[in-house]
């Protein structure tokens, strides 16, 4: 792990967006060892996965094993146990009304990822703090900044085109496993239980990265800087360059890309 690397993108990030929440990395831990290995806290009690990474947004660094699970939706993402015939058919969901019919119940059941491998037990911290890399970055923000990582993204990458997007099971589920699964970004518009349970603010969004696009996208949102902020925005990103001794930072006021493209 380049930990000279992560800190610097993780400075960047927090000088180039105006972040409430501190972004999280996902180490799944796959047996007992590895888990008795793990430096972080071991939770005590029980308490929904979306919590506990919340609970780390603020600068914990905690770990988990089912024993601590309060959401068996969660688990069941984790391969830490094995999904109910009802859920696999999409009856629970169809019960409950979430979905209008079973088939369509059923559909959304086939398109929710869940990791593949059977974990032990997971380890969630600040991306900076960990030893080992992490597998999947999770952020928690507003619509403007999610916009603008995805800008990163797509300045690095060009454009990706397999979100999958439920409102269901945000953090586990859309944050964790399928950007695990998949190798690759995903975004989420939370779920009414993550809203309830771990309290987010109506005006915030989830983003899941795989640990080793992280430090790309940062890279691609520092580098769109000026050419799609607007200028106040840029003069906070200036103050904070400043804050934080970055000498290099130049922002042009006035002019971005969008700069006289439209009709008065």
């Amino acid at each position: 792990m380049d930990h000279q690397e992560i800190d610097l993108a993780v400075k960047r990030l927090s000088c180039a967006l105006d972040l409430k929440r501190r972004a999280v990395g996902v180490r799944f831990l796959f047996s007992r060892e590895e888990y008795d290995a793990s430096p972080a806290s071991a939770f005590v009690g029980k308490t929904p996965y979306c919590c506990l990474v919340r609970i780390c947004m603020s600068g914990y660094a905690r770990k988990a094993n089912l024993d601590n699970f309060g959401c068996l939706s969660a688990a069941r993402a984790f391969g830490m146990v094995d999904p109910p015939q009802d859920w696999l058919s999409g009856r629970s969901y169809a019960q409950k009304g979430m979905y209008r019919n079973l088939g369509t119940a059923k559909k959304v059941v086939n398109n929710t990822t869940c990791v593949h491998q059977k974990a032990y037990g997971i380890e969630v911290m600040p991306v900076e703090l960990f030893e080992e890399e992490p597998h999947v970055v999770i952020l928690a923000t507003t619509p403007y900044n999610m916009m603008r990582l995805v800008q990163g993204y797509t300045y690095m990458f060009g454009t990706y085109s397999n979100y999958k997007i439920i409102g269901n099971q945000a953090l586990c589920s859309e944050c964790t496993a399928y950007p695990f699964e998949s190798n690759n970004v995903n975004l989420s518009v939370m779920c009414s239980g993550t809203r309830y349970m771990a309290g987010w603010g109506k005006d915030e969004m989830g983003m899941g990265i795989p640990y080793h696009l992280f430090p790309q996208m940062v890279e691609g949102l520092w580098r769109t800087m000026d050419v799609m902020e607007k200028d106040a925005d840029k003069e906070r990103i200036l103050v904070r360059a400043r804050e934080m001794g970055f000498a290099d930072v130049e922002l042009h006021l006035g002019q971005n890309y969008f700069t006289g493209q439209y009709l008065k």
